[in-house]
């Protein structure tokens, strides 16, 4: 698979959804299962739209995130996605 990097746009594999019912737990539906969604990965998922490069959605969470938190905002970013997209949830454009 190819490195992510700061121009690589993404978005959720086609089987993946996130859950309609409103008062319902945060969980993305895939093929093999479900996620429970937990801090910023819902925003994350909801981000990697298909239109923006991973940059624009990492300064996307800086800007949501406390300032404290930015220096582990791209980090953190980058392994989620990159194990998303490995696990065949996310898929580069």
């Amino acid at each position: 698979m190819s490195e992510l990097n700061g121009n690589s746009v993404l978005r959720l594999a086609p089987g993946c959804r996130f859950t309609a019912q409103e008062n319902q737990e945060n969980m993305l539906l895939i093929p093999e299962g479900a996620l429970r969604l937990k801090g910023p990965a819902r925003a994350i998922f909801e981000l990697c739209n298909g239109e923006r490069p991973l940059d624009e959605v990492i300064d996307e969470l800086r800007r949501r995130y406390p300032p404290e938190q930015a220096p582990r905002i791209e980090s953190e970013t980058l392994a989620f996605v990159a194990q998303m997209r490995d696990r065949g949830i996310l898929e580069v454009v």
